[in-house]
């Protein structure tokens, strides 16, 4: 929650027998982002139906931050509100929310077909990131069979980091168009450093000017996937 409150203002909340969904889109159009937790990742889930709810990410986001590592958290609501449980030690604390009322607009599902996909570690690809970032503004990103290659560009120079299969900085390499480049905006990777670090895997997919799309791994089969659209020049 906090890493998307960097970059989108609203959010809806989707819950059914199947699970839980998160998903956001900047208003630019730029990036999307879903956070998903099955049904089989909750202690407890009993779901009546399916509900669609409206959240400002950046009051949700304040909640959040006041969790602690070994906090349970719970989710309750009514028709008009959202109630977050954090308990600890047997003592739970309880923060309610209004629910927002038709003012995220309607996220369309993707399904795009990828040619190129690279895994490595969450803590791999955060380190990656973290130290070229402020280099450039653009994200330049190019790869092969054995290696995966991101480049920070700007007009003073360029910082490039390597992944590799030889190196062990890639766990898997499936390539089927070998040589492929395109280049994003830098800031939606930074933004999405914290819930790289903490992924057990990271699955990147790219291909020449279409969308870089993270598929983010975390214990008990919760999981992100982020898409970033490619910047036009």
């Amino acid at each position: 929650m906090a890493a998307a409150g960097k970059f989108v203002e609203m959010g809806v909340l989707e819950v059914n027998n199947d699970g839980l969904k998160f998903r956001a889109m900047d208003p630019s159009r730029t990036a999307l982002i879903e956070f998903i937790i099955p049904r089989e990742g909750f202690d407890e889930f009993n779901v009546d139906g399916e509900v669609k709810m409206t959240l400002n990410i950046e009051d949700v986001s304040k909640i959040m931050r006041t969790a602690e590592k070994d906090d349970k958290i719970g989710i309750d609501w009514t028709e008009s509100s959202i109630t977050f449980i954090f308990e600890r030690r047997g003592v739970p604390r309880y923060f309610t929310l209004p629910l927002q009322v038709g003012v995220a607009e309607e996220i369309p599902e993707l399904s795009i077909e990828y040619k190129n996909a690279y895994k490595t570690g969450g803590a791999v690809l955060y380190e990656a990131i973290n130290s070229i970032e402020d280099v450039g503004e653009v994200l330049k990103v190019e790869g092969d069979e054995k290696e995966l290659r991101l480049k920070s560009v700007s007009d003073l120079g360029e910082a490039e980091i390597v992944l590799s299969l030889d190196k062990g900085t890639l766990d898997e390499a499936v390539v089927e168009n070998p040589g492929f480049s395109s280049t994003y905006g830098m800031e939606y990777l930074s933004y999405m450093k914290q819930p790289i670090k903490l992924a057990e895997t990271v699955t990147i997919r790219v291909d020449s000017d279409m969308p870089c799309y993270l598929e983010l791994n975390y214990i008990q089969s919760a999981k992100a996937n982020y898409y970033i659209a490619p910047r036009v020049e």
